[in-house]
């Protein structure tokens, strides 16, 4: 006669455990039980029984059944799940080879429970499963969680009468549960092994329901087995549904390349969509291809791992093998470098399908228009993770968390005042944005109390000179700073975050402070596609001035009625609002805190 061991891995298994230990004492010479650091009662149910008891951290189904065969003391075992049990017909059936030993392997049905009712049709049964074996000729395989003995080739295998009792669904939201879990489980092992597809989602799925419910002759078991039928058609196409996604999300890859080789504004809003897809792949490498002036904004990104300069890629393109990276998105359409990224063989290259270009270089290509779209800037670039499967419909409220700029501490401008509101006025745009008039601003400073704001005013050196031509009084008030051409642009990002609010028509420095979280005013005309629903600032702290209406009048000219038609009244009322709450935030802080 032949000794069995009888092993059963667990977790949280108390409702069962009892059940299954007392069906294997009538064949088991020992039974071992494997578990998973069980949080109830399970461990104290096994102690009191006289099991030798086992904890070991669970990997797979496989790893930790194939753990548990390594425990047992003979050559012969007996596995069961925690949730089986032993009719008595398997117990007789057990018992006789138990003695005589005539095969090396036993296969046995399997009958489950639903709801209380013997499910003895459709996919549930006979459900046949090898689970009696000399451990020397097979050990557990087949795919998580749906393991199976694998024996030897060339070995027999004899049938034993009677039943596994498997009692695993008491109804509807367990079922539900289960086919969850198993059906990550299940994405999660084939993620890159196995294929998925709409088509065949739906066809299996389909298919698995009509196979059970009708060829198996499920429909015997009434409503029971429409419930198991259709328990069978989710498995099959959550399985599948979610191995679609986790493909799609693997093509990422872990190490990616975002080009966005515009101007600093546009560099900006793409930020938020680095510090998605890091929350997402916290070990993605992200490098960052751009124009060599937004290096300084770049590389104060969190998210960024690594900036590349897009002149210097051009002139030595093996900067861009050497990324070895497996996915680039060109969020700002590059021929030449979408062309560098082909012939460096980066697998996966995202671009809008709306430049021909990108026809020839790009394998990913994404429907939609930045023109005619009615989205905001920075919900546009998420459009490009569409061939991931990555969530591309984002409200702008949900982006503010992701900016992570992290400016640098030092300190560029001695009049930083700790009492009064520091406002920056950003008044030119290199022509890329319709301004607001200089008298406008020569007036808000005039209107501004001296008492309660320290103002400065930025721009590059052109743009200073610019003023001083057509303007100087501006600069020239006693209570206005000059910084114009004053700072390169890492230098202006430390200033800026030190400030208190900044008041810009649509540029890329209003953009720049609304990351920052300082409060940021921006001026703007209603024509589109330079509305504020395509360009508003996006921060906790930033708003904008807009006509509440439609307007193209001046689309063929620089001078724009609508956004001289601002009042300075308005602007000074929301500059004065950035000041309350600045206060109000003040108050609320404990001073040696403030301090």
């Amino acid at each position: 006669m032949v000794k069995i061991s009888a092993i059963v891995i667990t977790y949280n298994e108390e409702r069962n455990i009892g059940r299954c230990i007392d069906s294997l004492r009538a064949v088991a010479d020992e039974i071992v039980v494997i578990d998973s650091f069980s949080k109830d009662r399970t461990r104290e149910i096994c102690e009191e029984k006289g099991v030798r008891f086992i904890e070991h951290a669970f990997k797979s189904h496989i790893d930790q059944k194939n753990y548990a065969v390594t425990q047992a003391s003979y050559e012969i075992v007996l596995s069961l799940d925690a949730d089986e049990y032993l009719s008595e017909e398997l117990t007789k059936g057990i018992l006789e080879v138990k003695r005589t030993w005539p095969c090396e392997a036993y296969r046995m049905n399997r009958l489950s429970n639903y709801g209380g009712k013997w499910i003895r049709h459709g996919n549930w049964y006979p459900d046949q499963k090898i689970r009696l074996w000399n451990r020397q000729i097979g050990f557990w395989g087949g795919e998580n969680p749906h393991d199976k003995v694998i024996l030897r080739t060339g070995v027999k295998v004899m049938h034993l009468k009677g039943d596994i009792l498997h009692r695993a669904y008491v109804n509807s939201a367990e079922t539900l549960s289960k086919i969850q879990n198993y059906s990550e489980i299940f994405a999660r092992e084939n993620t890159g092994r196995k294929s998925s597809s709409v088509a065949k989602i739906i066809i299996r799925s389909t298919f698995a329901f009509f196979k059970s419910f009708i060829l198996k002759r499920g429909f015997l078991d009434g409503f029971e087995g429409l419930m198991v039928a259709m328990a069978v058609s989710n498995h099959v196409f959550y399985k599948y549904s979610k191995l679609y996604e986790a493909n799609h999300r693997a093509m990422l890859g872990k190490r990616l390349i975002i080009s966005r080789t515009d101007n600093m504004g546009d560099v900006i809003l793409t930020l938020p969509l680095l510090g998605y897809l890091k929350s997402i792949v916290p070990d993605l490498k992200i490098s960052f291809i751009g124009k060599g002036y937004t290096r300084a904004i770049i590389q104060h990104c969190i998210f960024v791992d690594e900036f590349l300069d897009r002149e210097e890629i051009l002139k030595d393109p093996k900067q861009l093998r050497l990324q070895r990276a497996d996915t680039a998105i060109f969020i700002f359409p590059d021929r030449e470098l979408a062309k560098l990224a082909r012939q460096a063989g980066i697998k996966h290259r995202v671009a809008t399908a709306h430049r021909w270009y990108n026809w020839l270089y790009c394998n990913h290509l994404v429907d939609f228009s930045r023109f005619k779209s009615n989205l905001h800037e920075s919900q546009l670039n998420f459009k490009l993770l569409k061939p991931f499967k990555l969530n591309g419909d984002v409200d702008t409220s949900e982006l503010i968390p992701f900016y992570g700029l992290q400016p640098s501490q030092e300190v560029y401008s001695p009049k930083i005042s700790q009492t009064k509101f520091n406002l920056i006025i950003h008044p030119k745009s290199k022509g890329s944005a319709r301004e607001w008039p200089l008298d406008s601003y020569l007036k808000l400073v005039e209107a501004l109390s001296p008492e309660s704001f320290e103002i400065f005013v930025t721009g590059l050196k052109s743009e200073g000179d610019l003023i001083r031509e057509q303007r100087p009084e501006l600069l020239q008030h006693p209570n206005v700073t000059d910084l114009t051409g004053k700072f390169n642009l890492e230098e202006l990002t430390t200033f800026i975050s030190q400030a208190d609010g900044l008041l810009a028509c649509s540029t890329g420095v209003l953009h720049l402070a609304a990351a920052l979280g300082v409060h940021s005013l921006g001026l703007y005309s209603p024509m589109k596609p330079i509305h504020p629903g395509r360009w508003k600032p996006i921060g906790k702290n930033a708003t904008y001035l807009a006509l509440k209406k439609d307007c193209s009048l001046c689309r063929n000219s620089t001078n724009c009625e609508c956004i001289n038609s601002i009042s300075v009244e308005e602007v000074k009322q929301q500059l004065e609002n950035f000041r309350s709450r600045k206060v109000i935030h003040r108050k609320l802080i404990p001073k040696t805190e403030a301090a």
